[in-house]
């Protein structure tokens, strides 16, 4: 399990959580040494309080800027919308970058107006004294030897762009659903990805749990089916999931079936690797079989 992410998130599945996050609270987006609440703002989908382990909507004004710096945690960023210059690195609409701890960046800009989903490990700090000499250009934190010889180097995600990266089977979902891995923590299981589901797709006559966290924020489409609301979590209540809808959700909360009218494209997220357990969302189905199976058997043994 992966001990180094609180679970201590309050469960977030309402209808309006579902519906959209738009109109969520707008707050100070606020990271010492990185940004302050005069260039953007945030809104908070979820949060541990006791660690600051978060999920946030920001908008990041254009012309905003930082020099070159690490974080003091590990921290995911998507591009929803506009475009976000780490360093030498562009990260367009619909691109992500995971940056562990102590791994230098920038200096960082933006060009325009962009929204993206904020993602630390715990409240942030941005350290920037032990690069502040340096020539403020994107190949001094590449070249950097905080970055070349770093423990965790080969996990930089510098930028993924969901446009240039090609679609994966799912393993336990039916067909018409694909996957895009954005990061997989190899010993933890923790991961981020893009689901992809056609229109008309349906998942079938069961629903599921997980014994791990999970999140979901809808990039596009619609998502419609049985969810587990954070007020009566056992009781599952149909609703649609819509573009901008979001969810936290605890480990070990059944949720389905679903399905899309449009097709959808959603982001991700667990806390360790996503297995499932699953029960009959109908069972009168398999009850109806077992009386059609029985019917069969008597009829055979009248013509025997």
């Amino acid at each position: 399990m992966n001990k180094n992410i609180s679970t201590g998130r309050k469960h977030v599945e309402t209808e309006e959580s579902l519906n959209s996050v738009l109109n969520f609270p707008q707050v100070p987006f606020n990271v010492e040494n990185f940004f302050i609440g005069k260039h953007g703002t945030a809104q908070v989908l979820s949060v541990n309080e006791s660690t600051g382990e978060s999920t946030q909507r920001v908008v990041l004004k254009k012309g905003w800027s930082a020099p070159i710096g690490h974080f003091t945690t590990d921290v995911e960023i998507f591009v929803l919308t506009g475009t976000l210059c780490q360093g030498g690195f562009r990260l367009r609409n619909l691109s992500y970058s995971f940056i562990p701890t102590g791994i230098p960046t920038g200096p960082w800009k933006t060009e325009e107006d962009t929204i993206i989903l904020w993602m630390p490990n715990a409240t942030p700090t941005y350290i920037t004294e032990d690069y502040a000499s340096l020539e403020q250009i994107p190949e001094t934190s590449v070249y950097h030897v905080n970055i070349q010889t770093h423990e965790r180097m080969t996990e930089y995600v510098p930028l993924q762009e969901l446009h240039a990266m090609k679609w994966e089977s799912t393993t336990f979902l039916p067909p018409g659903s694909a996957r895009k891995s954005l990061y997989t923590n190899k010993k933890t299981g923790r991961a981020t990805w893009i689901l992809g589901l056609v229109p008309m797709w349906t998942e079938g006559n069961f629903y599921a749990g997980h014994p791990t966290t999970e999140e979901a924020y809808v990039i596009s489409g619609d998502v419609l089916g049985h969810w587990s609301m954070s007020d009566d979590p056992f009781n599952r209540r149909y609703t649609a999931m819509c573009k901008d809808g979001y969810y936290w959700r605890p480990a070990h909360i059944p949720h389905g079936p679903f399905w899309t009218e449009s097709g959808a494209l959603l982001l991700f997220r667990t806390n360790d690797r996503l297995d499932c357990y699953w029960i009959l969302h109908n069972p009168d189905i398999t009850q109806q079989d077992e009386i059609r199976l029985q019917a069969a058997l008597d009829r055979n043994k009248s013509h025997s």
